[in-house]
């Protein structure tokens, strides 16, 4: 009896752990990127504000999503990952949610559009002001996959 109290004390702290660091709660940090048009014409400047969390996260960024290839190619180096198959901003579903660039450090095999992804790289916040992009995950190495 005492060891299974042990191995269920483990089972419950190991999920506990899992759950605290669920890759799927950093698309909220990405959201929570804030870009604010001001001036117009020539004079357009974009202000970026990212949040704190997130800016602590970038350096070991971990994130879960579904891929969306940009190129066909029979390795893909360069993707979008989403949060919802349904987020895709090719499928012409009539709007697009929140997508993420992806540079890989190592090409991964071509995979079908909607493959479940987890992967771990750094997050370059783009604080330039002529440009609308405000992050993509470089260096990403893939954790997981159901492709």
């Amino acid at each position: 009896m005492k060891g299974w109290g042990v191995s269920l004390a483990l089972s419950a702290s190991a999920l506990a752990s899992l759950l605290a660091a669920d890759p799927f709660e950093n698309w909220t940090l990405l959201m929570g990127a804030e870009l604010t048009e001001t001036g117009t014409g020539a004079d357009l400047h974009l202000v970026k504000t990212f949040p704190t969390a997130l800016e602590t996260a970038a350096p070991q960024f971990e994130i879960a999503g579904y891929l969306v290839p940009v190129l066909a190619e029979p390795f893909l180096d360069r993707f979008l990952l989403v949060p919802d198959p349904a987020d895709c901003p090719y499928c012409g579903l009539g709007g697009y949610g929140p997508s993420l660039e992806v540079d890989m450090k190592r090409a991964l095999p071509d995979l079908p559009e909607g493959a479940f992804l987890t992967l771990r790289g750094r997050l370059e916040l783009n604080r330039d002001g002529d440009s609308f992009e405000l992050y993509r995950l470089v260096d990403a190495v893939e954790i997981a996959s159901d492709g």
